[in-house]
């Protein structure tokens, strides 16, 4: 068994990132190699320059210069000093970009968006994160579900990590693909899902169902807890059904992300198998 839900840690029985710069309007830092270059693919977001660290090597700068150039992005090189200071001290490997900030989807949107896929060969697949306060754990639940192919994801407006600098430098480029909404009220959140015909599935150490009994080529949104405390009360009751990890072995947790990347790898094991046309809807 494990904790009432998993957390950042769960129990039994029971890389480069994004800097804020508030004076500067809005606008942040993004440092790091592969966080660039993602946000260089994406298009997501503007950039409005990108300083270069003087005497880094110019064979792994090739694809991003090209990518710049195209983009009409004003590239300058700037003593490592200078970088440091605009990465506020972290590994910012040479590569520090200015960008309009990570802005959060609207909720609502993002919800709307996923119920639209309801009922086709594409069903949803969305990710509810009740309290996680560690913004590493955030990063890394990010990363791994964009690469298991989740449609979006919602974290609290309160008492919960945000997308800040510890956390997109866990997510290595992921946020420039998955996007992430903050929601009010989770407990409500979890009746908005069920009302668009998306069951809500919770990670809870007391449940009779182990995570690959669930069948998760249904529309599904997946509930992971805080740390420590797990899902709250309210969540939780609120929830179509609760699943679990069986732990067998003589170390008693799981880190959150851990927990997120078994169970969603398993919805897309589910997936690959069922194929196009073989979804269930709720």
């Amino acid at each position: 068994m494990i904790e009432r839900v998993w957390g950042g840690n769960t129990r039994r029985g029971g890389a480069a990132g994004f800097d804020r710069d508030e004076g500067a309007g809005g606008d942040a830092h993004l440092y790091g190699l592969l966080p660039v270059l993602e946000a260089l693919r994406a298009g997501s977001r503007r950039i409005e320059r990108i300083t270069l660290a003087e005497g880094a090597h110019e064979s792994r700068l090739h694809e991003l210069l090209e990518l710049a150039r195209a983009a009409g992005v004003v590239v300058r090189r700037a003593p490592r000093a200078e970088l440091q200071r605009m990465a506020a001290g972290a590994n910012h490997q040479g590569v520090v970009a200015n960008v309009a900030a990570v802005a959060y989807r609207d909720a609502g949107e993002l919800l709307e968006q996923l119920a639209a896929r309801v009922g086709t060969d594409a069903p949803p697949l969305a990710i509810v994160l009740d309290g996680v306060e560690d913004p590493r754990n955030l990063g890394a639940i990010i990363r791994t579900a964009e690469c298991a192919g989740v449609d979006g994801l919602f974290i609290p407006e309160r008492r919960a990590a945000g997308l800040t600098e510890t956390a997109a430098k866990a997510a290595a480029g992921a946020l420039e693909y998955l996007p992430v909404a903050r929601a009010a009220n989770v407990a409500r959140l979890v009746e908005e899902f069920k009302e668009r015909g998306i069951w809500t599935i919770g990670t809870d150490a007391e449940a009779n169902i182990d995570y690959t009994d669930w069948d998760w080529t249904q529309p599904c949104a997946l509930l992971f807890g805080g740390e420590g405390a797990g899902l709250r009360r309210l969540v939780r009751e609120r929830c179509d059904a609760l699943v679990r990890i069986p732990l067998r072995g003589h170390i008693s947790s799981l880190n959150v992300s851990v927990a997120a990347g078994i169970v969603l790898y398993e919805a897309l094991r589910q997936r690959t198998l069922a194929g196009a046309g073989a979804y269930k809807t709720r």
